[in-house]
């Protein structure tokens, strides 16, 4: 398996490749998934890959969000230049975009971002016509379905291993957009499952507190059933994160496909909120009591003196501590207070002092989440590339250096040498000056040394044009010459008029074409919506849930063969069934490009292409109700009703749909 490792900036990107990255990602400024940063631009870019490609590591660039019709053509520019610049592959969520790139650039490699949704093997075989040589799978896929994927497509699969868990399913968490106009999906996620929410049922609290706060994934000691199951690459998330995150998380997932025992305190005060192995053991134990990083665990206050104008905190630790590092004090699940230690004192017997203005408690846990020496060794590292360089210096012949690199051989040549009359170069001189370099690290040998002279100046220069000749022949070979297409779409998208949405039979139907969301799927259901519009003299339509595992996906295609009943598909997997198709707003088509692919009735969630409804705020594959409540599925307490509400009093209703398995949507 190899490691895929995030890139906010270059000092995460060095980081990245010091501690063992197989590839990075990272996003550009003007199309980035990650908009709360400021990523690169097409000179840093370069720069960029330049240096990834010294050091035999692969760039991906992520264009991963929706795009309006006036953008694309900027987009598609956007990634053909940087293809240009040596960028390895794209990760693409926009079909309309990857259409356009496999259409004109079939030599360009897609990657299926995971913002697509894609969760099994249906979806997968629906986009790999697309051209995606590689699927993100979603978070919520569990290893059963990774093992169907591998074994029936030929898709690289890439899964996450580490970093923040989206409570939502990806690509379709739409609560920032609905509540700020920040949508995820264009890169500017308020990240409002951080929030407090308040549980009830019938306006009786329930629980209170980070209600929607993932824990991080940490699937460290599951690498094995990783790789028995197919997966290729490991996806480290964090783009947002500071460098010492990416460097810890790279390096120990690195030594842990070395099989050397992985340090889960290093990846712990990288940042952690809690971890879980996600959906791999069922749907629960997702949610973590905090919305930020709580660092490992350090110890006590064993004493609190209050002062006029500071305090003084005494704790006992079983580690030592460094000053300048930062502590975060927790009383119980509440954090009280967060410090940087520039006066931490050691004592005796493992106790340590500090002063502060501000106030704890006797008993509260001490949390480090900087360990300040740790960190500043960290970013400290450096990395040279290993080169040969074998001189030759003869009299009345260009001084000659054979450059043998990645197993490749070139030479450079510099000015005639000529005889020495005082001075003559020395090896020793020769040797010293080919240290003078940031980027390599030069094994010089001198193959031939006559009573030549060169000035020190030529020779500098001579050092310089072999590194930099050295450098240019390194990155240049991953280099494109692409020209630009220019594009247009005058497609008249096809839009579904006079249509509601049902969730049960019994509801009052005023428009021609119906849309049945049942909350509970089965044969005999859909059965009696279509007779009753039948009856009515309404058209009838199935809602597909945008989330299915393979036996669900085998409920529903045994529905719609007995029924022939007209769908509308809110994930890819559902483009599979034989049936007439309408493009659900779960399919993200935000723009006449991917409009046209599918060349269907439309409906959208946040365009407005096309009719659009409000999807639910959230999917959410675990369930709330064990989660907060200890519910079980033998004794399952839903019902509606039950609701999460935020601190400014807008209520989420929680609603359940039941296939095999259960989805529960936070809705209007």
């Amino acid at each position: 398996m190899k490691i895929l490792s995030p890139v906010g900036n270059f000092e995460s990107l060095k980081l990245a490749v010091i501690n063992g990255a197989d590839e990075v990602y990272l996003g550009i400024n003007e199309f980035n998934a990650r908009n709360n940063i400021n990523s690169f631009d097409l000179s840093a870019l370069e720069d960029a890959v330049n240096f990834a490609h010294l050091f035999n590591v692969k760039v991906l660039l992520a264009i991963n969000i929706l795009f309006n019709n006036s953008e694309m053509q900027t987009a598609l520019n956007t990634v053909v230049d940087s293809y240009n610049l040596g960028v390895d592959a794209f990760i693409v969520q926009d079909l309309g975009l990857a259409n356009l790139i496999h259409t004109n650039y079939p030599q360009i490699e897609l990657h299926a971002s995971t913002q697509m949704g894609i969760h099994n093997l249906e979806g997968v075989k629906a986009i790999e016509k697309f051209g995606f040589s590689r699927v993100v799978l979603a978070r919520e896929t569990p290893l059963d379905e990774i093992k169907r994927i591998k074994q029936n497509s030929n898709v690289e699969i890439e899964y996450f291993c580490q970093g923040a868990l989206c409570v939502s399913f990806s690509g379709n968490c739409y609560l920032s957009s609905y509540l700020h106009s920040a949508s995820g999906n264009r890169g500017r996620c308020k990240q409002l499952c951080r929030l407090p929410y308040t549980l009830k049922y019938n306006n009786k609290i329930l629980k209170a507190g980070y209600l929607l706060s993932a824990k991080d994934f940490n699937l460290i000691n599951r690498l094995k059933d990783l790789k028995d199951a197919g997966v290729d690459v490991l996806k480290i998330e964090g783009r947002a994160r500071r460098p010492y995150y990416v460097a810890m998380a790279t390096r120990e997932y690195a030594n842990a496909l070395k099989n050397i025992k992985p340090n889960q305190n290093n990846l712990k005060l990288a940042f952690n909120r809690d971890y879980t192995e996600g959906y791999f053991n069922g749907n629960n134990n997702i949610i973590s009591n905090y919305n930020n990083h709580t660092g490992i665990f350090v110890g006590r206050v064993e004493k609190f003196n209050q002062g006029k104008r500071f305090n003084e905190i005494y704790f006992t630790s079983n580690q030592p501590l460094n000053a300048k590092s930062t502590f975060k004090f927790f009383n119980n699940l509440k954090e009280v207070a967060t410090l940087s230690a520039y006066d931490l004192q050691p004592l005796k017997n493992g106790k340590y002092k500090l002063t502060t203005t501000q106030k704890v408690n006797v008993g509260d846990s001490v949390n480090l989440i900087i360990d300040f020496n740790h960190e500043a060794n960290t970013l400290a590292q450096t990395i040279k590339k290993d080169i040969n360089v074998n001189i030759y210096a003869q009299q009345n012949k260009p001084l000659k250096a054979i450059i043998t690199a990645n197993n490749q051989t070139f030479n450079v040549l510099g000015d005639v040498l000529e005889c020495a009359n005082k001075q003559p170069l020395s090896k020793e001189e020769i040797v010293l000056n080919f240290t003078k370099s940031e980027l390599f690290n030069s094994n010089t040998q001198i193959e031939v040394l006559e009573n030549v002279f060169l000035p020190k100046q030529k020779l500098n220069e001579f050092r310089r044009k072999v590194f930099e000749t050295t450098y240019l022949y390194l990155t240049n070979k991953h280099k494109h010459n692409l020209s630009k297409t220019q594009i247009s779409n005058n497609y008249q998208i096809i839009k579904l008029n006079n249509f509601q949405i049902i969730e049960n039979l019994n509801e009052n139907i005023t428009n021609h074409n119906v849309i049945y969301s049942p909350e509970e799927y089965s044969l005999e259901s859909v059965k009696k919506f279509i007779l009753k519009s039948k009856a009515e003299n309404f058209n009838p339509i199935l809602d597909t849930p945008n989330f299915a595992l393979k036996k669900d996906i085998e409920l529903l295609n045994n529905i719609i063969e007995k029924t022939k009943i007209t769908i509308v598909a809110n994930n890819y997997y559902a483009l599979n069934f034989n049936t007439n198709i309408i493009i659900g707003a779960g399919l993200n088509v935000y723009n006449n490009y991917t409009a046209s692919i599918f060349n269907l009735p439309v409906i959208t969630a946040e365009s407005n292409i096309s009719s659009k409804i409000d999807f639910a705020y959230m999917t959410l594959r675990h369930c709330p109700l064990k989660e907060h409540l200890n519910a079980k599925c033998s004794n399952c307490p839903y019902k509606q009703g039950y609701k999460l509400v935020m601190e400014s009093g807008k209520v989420l209703n929680i609603k359940r749909k039941k296939l095999t398995t259960c989805t529960f949507y936070l809705t209007k």
